[in-house]
């Protein structure tokens, strides 16, 4: 079998689909199955270190863009189609896998199209969720009608989790499956904690939510300003708020003014590991996730969570089983759940070791031989539908 892949994001740029892609890339090679990665460049001296991209510049290949105004880490490339059918028509893959909506994913959708290769499309952003924390929920109707006809050319759609496919089945797509997520509990793990990192951050002895993730509104994070009030009232001096991450409301957070919140900036690999670890409490208000692998990471870290009730995180989180959930939106409940945590080690004790079991049970290898099930599927069905047209 040989795989392309259509992405708009890509090593060196770090957040959910990149990771998985890269561990996908990783499992791919030890397998001995072909693949090619067409995605944007980054600039030169791009740090493929840590990654999990063994074969970044081997089986990748890139196309200058340029930045996007709400995501600047970010790149958009529109490739020359003839550029990309040259590549493609070498590397004659069996199926298509397109894993964004836009610049490169827009292109392997073409492709693979007129070339009538099986198609697979994978959906990672609610950004219909996102309208209104950019104040643009009159783009809606747009939004809806260009995603329908994008996902429309998909011989099959996968989702990260069963709460995104029920909502993407709720709006009329079709040929669903479920491409989930797992975790690296070599790299995440409660032995990472270290007292020399809670000094070098300016932790010392005091209680730490840590959040991880694009410091952006969509995140929900004007919740966990509002909760940060509350702790210090009820708790002055006692706590700590880690925000690790970067994105357009660091300034609204920093303009805040609060003097125990810390930003560390972005951070990967073994320095991100210890961060987790090394923290008290994950603190994670999004309502808007498809997955929330950064969930996960924390469970993985030993850490207790403090969630919302909505988006893909209901996958896997289970309210006072392996973590306190709130309903999205309701800023009251999710500071009182952070509270609570604090205030009740026996509660974070018990959640935090539910939640570790909960992150062992995720494989990655087991996730990516489903994946490959789907891929023989579309294969084959796209296969018999051609014989059937032919006779």
């Amino acid at each position: 079998m040989r795989i392309a892949y259509f992405t708009d994001t890509y090593a060196p740029e770090v957040n959910g689909v990149t990771n998985t892609l890269g561990r996908l890339s990783a499992y791919l090679e030890r397998r001995g199955i072909r693949h090619k990665f067409f995605a944007p460049v980054y600039g030169s001296g791009s740090d493929f270190s840590g990654m999990g991209l063994d074969t970044a510049m081997r089986d990748v290949h890139r196309f200058f863009g340029f930045k996007v105004a709400v995501s600047p880490k970010s790149r958009l490339a529109f490739p020359i189609p003839v550029r990309i059918f040259q590549l493609c028509d070498e590397f004659q893959p069996d199926v298509v896998h397109v894993t964004t909506e836009f610049g490169l994913g827009h292109a392997g959708v073409i492709y693979a199209a007129i070339r009538k290769l099986p198609l697979v499309m994978s959906c990672h952003t609610d950004y219909l969720a996102y309208l209104d924390y950019y104040h643009l929920r009159p783009l809606e109707p747009i939004a809806e009608l260009f995603f329908k006809v994008y996902y429309g050319y998909s011989h099959r759609t996968l989702a990260p989790s069963k709460y995104t496919m029920e909502q993407l089945r709720g709006k009329g797509y079709g040929n669903l499956g479920i491409w989930s997520r797992g975790i690296d509990t070599g790299g995440f793990s409660p032995g990472y904690r270290d007292g020399r990192v809670r000094a070098q951050l300016g932790i010392g002895d005091r209680f730490a939510f840590l959040f991880v993730g694009r410091i952006s509104p969509e995140k929900g994070l004007h919740m966990l300003l509002d909760a940060i009030g509350k702790i210090n009232e009820a708790h002055p001096g006692k706590a700590v708020f880690v925000f690790t991450g970067e994105g357009p409301y660091e300034n609204t957070i920093r303009r805040a003014g609060y003097d125990n919140v810390i930003m560390t900036g972005f951070k990967h690999g073994r320095e991100l590991s210890e961060i987790y670890a090394s923290c008290d409490c994950f603190a994670q208000p999004s309502g808007t996730e498809t997955f929330g692998n950064t969930c996960l990471e924390a469970m993985a870290s030993g850490l207790p969570v403090a969630g919302v009730a909505s988006g893909g995180v209901i996958d896997y989180l289970a309210h006072r089983e392996n973590a306190l959930l709130c309903e999205n939106g309701d800023k009251d409940g999710f500071a009182a759940n952070l509270l609570e945590l604090m205030d009740d080690r026996a509660l974070r004790r018990r959640l935090a070791e539910a939640g570790l079991k909960t992150a062992l049970a995720r494989d990655w290898d087991h996730i990516f031989d489903s994946l490959l099930e789907e891929y023989e599927a579309v294969i084959r069905d796209n296969t018999e539908t051609a014989l059937a047209r032919a006779s």
